[in-house]
């Protein structure tokens, strides 16, 4: 700036006169209330925090995580020699253990052994009969087989 528009500042300067939002008036531009910027402030982090709940709930709640409908295959036929359950024998006879295996499992037992009250079990099974008579076989050395009844 040169020295004259200096001076010509420091001659007409006078507290108050200058004033920035009488400037803006005399140029029809409206000064913002203190209290319109904080409602305007508000509105924007109301904003903000909708926006992240909504982002939070939609991470959390996807479609992706919710199971999808079951889809009903037909019914394969399952072999009652293929079929897996559990079953329980607490000191029994062999007889007994023929008899309770044939019954849970819908299967025969062959080629049981002459004197199948001289031995006994007491064991927690879970799988098929065609396994569990191979167990009781390698167990009392035995040679009994299952066939589908």
């Amino acid at each position: 700036m040169k020295n004259e528009e200096i001076d010509f500042i420091a001659r007409h300067y006078r507290k108050g006169r200058f004033n920035a939002d009488s400037g803006w008036r005399r140029l029809g531009i409206a000064t913002v209330s203190r209290w319109k910027r904080y409602r305007v402030a508000a509105a924007v982090a109301a904003a903000v925090v909708l926006s992240a709940t909504a982002a939070i709930i939609y991470h959390e709640y996807r479609a992706v995580d919710l199971p999808e409908p079951a889809v009903v295959a037909p019914a394969a036929t399952v072999s009652a020699l293929a079929e897996v359950k559990v079953i329980d024998f607490e000191n029994a006879s062999l007889a007994e253990v023929v008899r309770r295996i044939e019954e849970v499992y819908n299967v025969r037992v062959e080629n049981l052994p002459d004197n199948d009250e001289a031995y006994e079990l007491s064991l927690h099974y879970e799988g098929t009969p065609k396994d569990l008579i191979g167990v009781i076989n390698d167990i009392l050395g035995t040679q009994m087989t299952v066939a589908e009844k």
